[in-house]
């Protein structure tokens, strides 16, 4: 339930046409001050609304790369 999770986060955050190989290679510009702050600024605003909490996309792809890494 946990992976389901975390790949539905991703999909969220992310546009449609990117996968999650191009997204760990290009972690540096998802993970960029300004991008990361703007992302922080729609989670809130959803936070607030919805109540849905929603992790960062960095905190995922490196929750993946770990996980990867652990099975490997």
């Amino acid at each position: 339930m946990a992976k389901l999770a975390l790949i539905f986060s991703m999909a969220l955050l992310v546009s449609s046409c990117t996968t999650v190989e191009q997204v760990k290679a290009n972690k540096e510009v998802y993970c960029s001050g300004l991008y990361k702050g703007m992302r922080a600024v729609g989670r809130g605003a959803l936070s607030a609304t919805t109540g849905v909490v929603v992790p960062d996309v960095c905190d995922t792809i490196d929750a993946i790369v770990e996980e990867e890494n652990s099975d490997a």
